[in-house]
């Protein structure tokens, strides 16, 4: 669909709407953002994303169909049909109650959205429902506006039946701002009508004191005590106000002819508490690693000999003492082999298959698997963070083992990682991180584990912290080039295939959750790989460059990309799918200039929508710039520095004493002019660097502010406008107004004497030959010919750089020489860029784009130009033309340059290459005495048509030689 974001500036959708479905829905959702910021509590039905988009469709909503096309249109499928979940809940509440309706977990807000009862009705009575999905929304002072859980809380409810005193426990859903009254007493008829011959006069929760333990060890306490170690839950409590977990468990207790159960008293709890962390103490879990810090496996008593009643003692003191952490409470597992270890080389003669199916029985123990040289470490293997130590020959040779039986990898996949993602469950160790990199080290199979059905490796890499995304990046780092691109196309390779399989669904890309949820896994593990080689570089950054983003869309793919990022950068969820420009470093350049464009077009259609001038005329405002040539600076200064100048308009310039319209020309001569001057030497702002290659800031400028606030303007101007700069700036510039973080890598650049010298430093190993060297924390430079002096932390020049406190010193430089020595200059000229550059469509370049969209690439070739070049009046391949481009291609790369500017007003290319610009050759008389000319503005190149080739490439030089400005017949 055509996105009506962009519409909205680009059509009139004040159109009256022909279907009373399209206006129901509107007015409904007017009502319900309404709703929202009113007080009470009101009830909400939830509907999915998916038959949201199947309905616009169908109803054409965006009124872009053609009359055909509405013939052959399908019914979107029932209401929420995609939510549905096999999964069963509370089986005694009648079945089409909504807490018994068990639908897919919902894990963002984007799956789903909120309409009122009319609209439901109104659909469900066209297209026909499953359970209606009712929530309550509840009003938040502190937030002020309705909150709404899309969720349904859900605990393990435990109760003793009153027909066999047996103990059970279920699955129960609730909604989390039911008050817990309520529930109640739906719980009490539920269970009056499934024991009929009992009176149950009333019943009441109980909320356990240790609320995350484990459903199994509360049983087990209650049926051996009939006391409960917990609360009653009060009963005008709200469900959410219990804060628990999924699957939290409570206890239900029934008075009949009296209460089931009674509480424990204080003693009774810490009896309890001192007798379950003594079991764990002196028994442990039966796992290979622990997290609970009093386990058996980690607390060392044992080696320590202590005895029984030692330990019992130490117990003891940690209750009373309230040290004990219960959230880590461990829990024994049933040891499928009381010898079982990790897997190391030592066991090439057994079944390789076989073990690494039992193995990963155990997740960590699979983690600790795989080891190279696990002969030289003792003891329960410590897992290295900087580097997961995986013997490749032995996942080699394992590999040869399953390449008949690839669909045991399901099985291990289902072992290792089933229970975590079906209880919704992170990683939490480094030894289920390392088992998921280890899976992740089966290239052979990668393919398969990655696209797997279920899709379980992708929702356990979607569910990964930052942190735990970082580790795995950094145990990337080890692989070899050979290894990281083979794991890196596969990925690729996976991502490629998803967007070609999303291009060809009959109605729209993302219209499953699955489908959204599979690009963003993917997309998570791409990017642990892109972060990786930004810590170890094996990889160009193109590499990681997604072309096919580019054709996700069938039309207006740039508008469709764009929406999708405005959407989710204001969250509007309620039109929102998916946008890789949460992952920009994979799309396209010349694709994010594209939309980069769009966002400078809606900036300035928010700026002229605002102008008086717009709102009467009709007509678009600009930026007007009327600029005197002999006084360039201060008439530019003058008008850039009024208050409410619309900076984010279209530039127009304007000579002043010189006729013409800017259609382009007069605007690159004011950029050309204007940067020409501000970085001259005569003005002092900038210094050459690096033998003059490049300009960087002069820490002792005595120019008044505002020269670096106006070239950060016109940075930002030139950007918006399209215009690209002839100005010598150096990566690290750009870097800094991307707010990314500068390195020792960008001195390269800046100044190659102070990089190698340090280099130089870096690879002494004799602590004399660094004494002798003399350096201190202490910075100097030389502005003029004076010498000036910084320390480089509190009296640096007292303190010698040693071989101990080299890397300090490397750092602090860095960090002193590109940021604190200019640091005065370069907010001046962020703070003018930022005047005119902000909002979201920035944020996708890095600091080297960002550079390349403003001054171009450096490198070209003539002959894309020759590709794309239109004619008129000539035949492209006519012998003068022919001889034309020869005559052209024969020139020296500063003569070819100055064709450029003579022929577009600028030597610079754009991003894209020369293969983006539209270029026109136009024939402009014959036999004729009259030089070749140009329209700059427009790129036309007129060329008379000469008798001879020698006059053509004669009168080509002379205007070629003499090229300055701009030219406006």
């Amino acid at each position: 669909m055509i996105n009506h974001f962009l519409h909205q500036w680009q059509h009139n959708i004040g159109d009256p709407i022909e279907y009373e479905e399209i206006k129901r829905y509107d007015d409904g959702r007017r009502r319900y953002d309404k709703t929202l910021r009113e007080k009470g509590g009101i009830e909400y039905y939830l509907v999915s994303k998916k038959f949201i988009k199947q309905w616009k469709y169908y109803v054409d909503y965006y009124e872009e169909m053609r009359e055909q096309q509405k013939e052959t249109r399908k019914k979107p499928d029932k209401i929420n049909s995609d939510l549905q979940c096999n999964e069963k809940v509370f089986k005694y509440i009648p079945e089409d109650h909504v807490y018994n309706s068990s639908i897919r977990y919902l894990e963002n807000e984007w799956d789903y959205e909120y309409i009122l009862k009319d609209v439901f009705d109104l659909f469900k009575e066209k297209y026909s429902s499953i359970e209606p999905q009712k929530r309550i929304g509840y009003y938040f002072e502190n937030e002020k506006k309705k909150v709404v859980y899309p969720n349904l809380a859900r605990f393990t409810l435990i109760y003793q039946s009153l027909r066999d005193n047996k103990f059970y426990n279920v699955k129960a859903q609730v909604d989390q701002h039911s008050e817990i009254k309520a529930w109640l007493d739906l719980l009490k008829e539920t269970f009056q009508a499934e024991y009929k011959q009992k009176q149950i006069n009333n019943i009441r929760i109980w909320l356990p004191r240790h609320k995350n333990f484990k459903v199994d060890l509360i049983m087990e306490q209650i049926e051996k005590t009939m006391f409960i170690d917990g609360d009653v839950i009060q009963e005008n409590l709200m469900v959410y106000q219990l804060q628990s977990n999924r699957d939290n468990c409570l206890i239900l207790d029934f008075e009949s002819t009296q209460w089931q159960f009674n509480k424990m008293d204080n003693q009774q709890q810490f009896e309890f508490d001192i007798e379950l962390l003594f079991n764990r103490a002196s028994q442990g879990c039966n796992k290979y690693v622990c997290d609970f810090p009093l386990c058996k496996l980690n607390n060392g008593f044992f080696e320590q000999d202590f005895s029984q009643d030692d330990i019992k003692g130490i117990c003891q003191q940690f209750v009373e003492n309230e040290e004990v952490n219960w959230d880590q409470l461990c829990y024994p597992i049933k040891s499928i082999n009381d010898k079982l270890v990790p897997f190391q080389t030592s066991e090439f003669q057994i079944d390789l298959s076989e073990a690494t199916v039992k193995i990963s029985q155990q997740l960590e123990l699979f983690g600790a698997s795989f080891v190279e040289n696990f002969q030289n470490k003792s003891g329960i293997y410590q897992i290295d963070p900087q580097n997961a130590d995986v013997d490749t020959n032995l996942i080699i040779e394992t590999q040869k083992r399953f390449i008949k039986y690839k669909g045991e990898f399901s099985v291990i996949i289902n072992n290792l990682f089933s229970y975590k993602e079906k209880c919704l469950e992170s990683l939490t160790n480094l030894y289920q991180l390392r088992a998921l990199y280890l899976i992740l080290q089966f290239r052979k199979f990668l393919e398969f584990i990655i696209d797997e059905k279920s899709q379980i490796i992708l929702k356990i890499i979607r569910r990964l912290d930052k942190q735990q995304k970082q580790q795995l990046s950094r145990w990337f780092t080890n692989l070899s080039k050979t290894e990281f691109e083979e794991t890196t196309k596969i990925v690729k390779k996976l991502i490629n295939s998803e967007i070609l399989r999303q291009q060809h669904t009959p109605l729209m890309p993302f219209l499953e959750i699955e489908d959204i949820q599979k690009m963003v896994g993917l997309f998570e593990l791409f990017q642990i790989l892109q972060i990786s080689n930004k810590m170890n570089t094996r990889l160009q950054s193109s590499d990681f460059v997604i072309d096919l983003i580019t054709k996700l869309y069938k039309q207006d793919a740039d508008k469709e990309e764009f929406s999708q990022f405005r959407y989710y950068a204001a969250k509007q969820w309620r039109n929102y799918s998916f946008t890789f420009c949460l992952y920009s470093w994979s799309i396209p350049i010349e694709f994010k200039s594209k939309l980069l464009s769009l966002d400078c077009k809606v900036k300035q259609h928010d700026s002229m929508s605002h102008s008086v001038k717009y709102h009467f005329t009709g007509q678009a405002p600009y930026l007007n710039l009327s600029i005197d040539r002999n006084n360039i600076i201060e008439s530019a200064i003058k008008q850039l520095q009024i208050t409410h100048i619309p900076l984010k308009n279209p530039l127009k310039v304007q000579f002043i004493g010189e006729q013409g319209v800017d259609e382009g020309g007069p605007k690159r001569e004011f950029f050309r002019l204007m940067m020409e001057k501000l970085i001259s030497p005569d003005y002092g702002m900038f210094i050459p660097k690096n033998n003059g290659t490049i300009y960087w800031f002069n820490p002792k400028s005595f120019e008044i502010p505002i020269f670096y606030s106006l070239i950060g303007k016109l940075l930002g101007l030139a950007l918006y406008n399209q215009v690209l700069l002839d100005v010598r700036f150096p990566t690290v510039l750009f870097k800094k107004l991307q707010n990314e973080k500068v390195t020792e890598e960008d001195l390269k650049e800046l100044d190659m004497e102070i990089y190698t010298g340090f280099q130089y430093l870096r690879e002494q190993s004799d602590s004399n030959l660094i004494q002798s060297l003399a350096l201190n924390f202490n910075a100097s430079y030389v502005v003029w010919g004076e010498a000036y002096f910084d320390d480089l932390k509190p009296n640096g020049f007292q303190i010698n750089v040693t071989k101990e406190n080299r890397e300090e010193y490397i750092q602090l430089y860095t960090d002193w020489y590109l940021n604190k020595l200019v640091k005065n200059q370069f907010d001046l000229l962020y703070s003018g860029f930022k005047s005119v550059v902000d909002g979201d469509g920035i944020k996708l370049f890095s600091g080297e784009e960002l550079q390349a969209l403003i001054i171009g690439l450096p490198h070209f070739d003539l002959k894309d130009l020759e590709l794309v070049t239109k004619y008129d009046g000539y035949d492209d391949k006519s012998e003068y033309i022919r001889y034309f481009w020869s005559c052209i291609h024969s020139l020296s790369i500063e003569m070819q340059k100055r064709f450029l500017f003579f022929c577009t007003g600028t030597d610079r290319i754009p991003v894209g290459g020369l293969k983006s610009i539209k270029f026109v050759i136009q024939k402009h008389g014959e036999d004729t005495e009259q030089l070749p000319s140009a329209h700059t503005c427009f790129n036309v190149l007129l060329l008379p048509f000469y008798k001879k080739k020698e006059i053509l490439k004669d009168k080509l030089m002379i205007s070629l030689d003499n090229a300055e400005g701009f030219g406006l017949m």
